[in-house]
C-alpha cells in the first residue's frame, strides 16, 4: 500500500510540474505576441512620422 501511495504522489508531481511547464510556456508565448503587435505599431508610428516629416520639407522647400 505504502509503494502505491508513492507512486501516486510522484505522479501527481509530474503531473503538476507538466502542467507548470505548459503554462510558462504559454505565457512566453503570450510575451512574444505582445512584443511583436508593440513592434509593429512602433513600424508604424515611425513610418507615419518619416512620412509627415517629408511632406513638411516638401511643403518649405
Amino acid at each position: 500500500m505504502h509503494l502505491l501511495n508513492e507512486a501516486l504522489a510522484r505522479a501527481h508531481c509530474y503531473e503538476r510540474l507538466a502542467e507548470a511547464d505548459a503554462e510558462r510556456r504559454a505565457n512566453g508565448a503570450r510575451k512574444v505576441q505582445r512584443l511583436e503587435r508593440r513592434a509593429a505599431r512602433a513600424a508604424r508610428r515611425a513610418r507615419r512620422l518619416t512620412a509627415a516629416a517629408l511632406a513638411a520639407a516638401g511643403r518649405a522647400a
